[in-house]
């Protein structure tokens, strides 16, 4: 405790309650997760990673995660990869309460929740379990750096280094840093700092994140061309031109994730963030007429900007994994609990004030504690039920007549998540789950299946991924599996029809 004590600068009253808090949240929300493994549809090519895992990475701009994952080990492992996790949320979260100046237990308890179980880190773990911890240390890396930024000086060069970092790991966690600064400026407008020195830090950190962002494409681009890679647009690429639309866009996806009905609260959850914008709007209108007409006026302007920092991942990264991508977006909720302390809740209303949040808080950390689980519920019934459709296709394709194991090469025509007979018999146990990324599937089976025999099962098959399903008249006449007829040997080849 001492010795993270010196490295964080964090007390140890405040590094015991985020290392508790984050362990509890943890546990609730992804405890099932860390005691097992169900890898799918991208995920199964990556559960084993050590001998190929650096081409892919650079090429999206991730090439600091081959370096942690030859840290770990070839192989995931997700107890291991659950604790660094809770350690990296645990820091995280210290630097994320210092940041914003969070001085209440029930504020630096609920900070811990709510970073912890955010849903984003949810569908990573769900979805590349290997990596969540990785995610987890970007995301730490991330407010590091936000914290030397606003700290200035030589810190704040520290933090340029820390943002490159941050980024070479996963690239989203930039909108976290951003938006931090931006609240970190906040509060000191909300301090009355000099209206000038003020605004000159907030353009500093402005400067200071769009030259870490360049810096860091700068070294993407020369490890590309020394490797010879070509980069692939899934970070932070996009033209200038594109920006007012992709504004306009990530704010309306951010309205979408506030006011629509979702998870195991419902319509609930919705009320709850006009609840929250509407006590937020009226504690903002008891702070504005104490402060100076100028810090006033900042103040305004960083309350217009949150909107944007909170959505800038629907902005920033032109992929449509945003609710993977997304986490900045729940940092709204952390905004009750800024310098509280210095501008608390009028003392007649101060309890029914603190209550509302408190009842908010508590609902919305139990619909992604349940989230969480019923993400991780869904994956392992989607492994199991894939485990009994791959040997029932694996029998089929080796009774078929002409079929010599190791021989004759096998190719997939379809994906098994679009064949008509599976998806007509979905369940809606989990129905508000669809649609998000990497839980999309209705039936609780993985569209790579070809991966899944060879990577997951170490099936010897001979993939032949070169063929052209669609090119062949024979496989256009063939029924999907599992009907008779859905696997043949045809064109030199046993082909079988997913979908």
């Amino acid at each position: 405790m001492e010795a993270m004590e010196r490295m964080t600068g964090v007390d140890r009253r405040l590094l015991r309650t985020v290392l508790l808090s984050t362990a509890v949240f943890g546990f609730l929300a992804h405890g099932f997760l860390f005691s097992n493994e169900f890898f799918s549809h991208d995920s199964i090519s990556y559960f084993s990673y050590a001998d190929w895992g650096f081409p892919f990475y650079l090429s999206v701009g991730r090439f600091l995660i081959p370096v942690l994952e030859w840290w770990k080990g070839g192989a995931a492992s997700p107890w291991l990869g659950g604790m660094l996790f809770l350690l990296w949320m645990s820091l995280a979260a210290a630097g994320v309460i210092r940041i914003l100046g969070i001085r209440s237990l029930m504020g630096q308890v609920f900070t811990c929740g709510l970073l912890c179980t955010n849903l984003s880190l949810t569908l990573a773990g769900a979805t590349y379990v290997y990596c969540l911890d990785e995610y987890a240390l970007a995301l730490l890396l991330a407010v590091l750096a936000a914290g030397c930024i606003l700290r200035g000086g030589w810190a704040a060069l520290a933090g340029l280094g820390l943002l490159v970092l941050s980024l070479g790991i996963y690239q989203p966690y930039f909108t976290v840093a951003a938006s931090l600064c931006l609240m970190g400026v906040l509060r000191q407008a909300l301090e009355e700092s000099p209206m000038m020195y003020t605004l000159g830090k907030g353009v500093y950190s402005l400067c200071l994140l769009a030259a870490g962002f360049a810096a860091y494409t700068v070294l993407w681009t020369a490890l590309c061309g020394l490797t010879g890679t070509v980069r692939r647009r899934e970070g932070m690429s996009f033209s200038w031109k594109e920006i007012p639309g992709l504004a306009a866009a990530g704010l309306g996806r951010y309205a979408r994730f506030l006011f629509t009905p979702a998870g195991v609260l419902g319509w609930l959850l919705p009320v709850l963030h006009v609840v929250l914008l509407l006590l937020l709007a009226w504690r903002l209108s008891r702070i504005l007429p104490a402060l100076s007409p100028c810090n006033r006026v900042l103040v305004m302007v960083c309350v217009c900007l949150l909107p944007v920092a909170f959505g800038s991942a629907g902005i920033l990264i032109p992929a449509d994994a945003h609710a993977l991508t997304g986490f900045a977006r729940e940092l709204i909720w952390l905004l009750p609990f800024l310098r509280e302390d210095l501008f608390p809740w009028p003392p007649k209303l101060a309890r029914t004030a603190q209550g509302l949040i408190c009842a908010a808080v508590v609902l919305v950390l139990w619909h992604h504690v349940v989230f969480a689980n019923q993400a991780y519920m869904k994956k392992d019934l989607e492994k199991n039920a894939t485990l009994t459709l791959a040997a029932r296709i694996l029998d089929r394709v080796e009774n078929t007549e002409g079929y010599v194991p190791g021989e004759t090469p096998v190719a997939f025509a379809g994906r098994l998540d679009e064949n008509p007979y599976y998806r007509a018999a979905f369940r809606t146990a989990f129905s508000d789950l669809y649609g998000q990324t990497g839980l999309f599937s209705p039936y609780a089976a993985t569209y790579n299946l070809g991966r899944y025999l060879t990577d997951y099962l170490h099936e010897p098959l001979v993939w032949d991924q070169d063929y052209d399903a669609d090119g062949s008249a024979t496989v256009g006449e063939m029924p999907p599996f599992p009907a008779a007829g859905s696997v043949r040997l045809t064109d030199g080849r046993m082909v079988v029809r997913l979908s």
